[in-house]
């Protein structure tokens, strides 16, 4: 099973000056979904996805990216940086594909 994994940034939280810098963003909104090369009996692709968010360091001066021209590769590319664990976050939505493709509960409804 090989899955690939998707960034959708959702909100970005900015302090409006910081020193002399304008809409410093300091917390990112993210969203990953993961999609699994194996499909259902319909032919759709196993997805799953999560949610979090991350603080991100302030940049240098030089370093600074006007707010509106951020990408998401930008964001993105912060949020790799970061001390967030992203191959735990693969490994459980890894483990949530595993779990739709090849159940271990499952709810039925009552037979009356």
């Amino acid at each position: 099973m090989a899955n690939t994994y998707t960034w959708k940034i959702n909100a970005l939280d900015v302090h409006p000056i910081e020193d002399t810098l304008t809409d410093v963003v300091y917390n990112v909104h993210w969203g990953m979904t993961a999609t699994s090369d194996q499909t259902d009996s319909e032919g759709n692709p196993y997805t799953t996805n999560t949610i979090g968010t991350q603080t991100v360091h302030s940049p240098t001066s030089d370093q600074f990216v006007d707010f509106d021209s951020l990408t998401q590769d930008d964001v993105v590319s912060w949020l790799e940086s970061s001390d967030m664990d992203i191959e735990e976050i693969k490994a459980g939505l890894d483990n949530r594909i595993q779990n739709l493709i090849s159940p271990t509960s499952v709810t039925k409804n009552v037979p009356w």
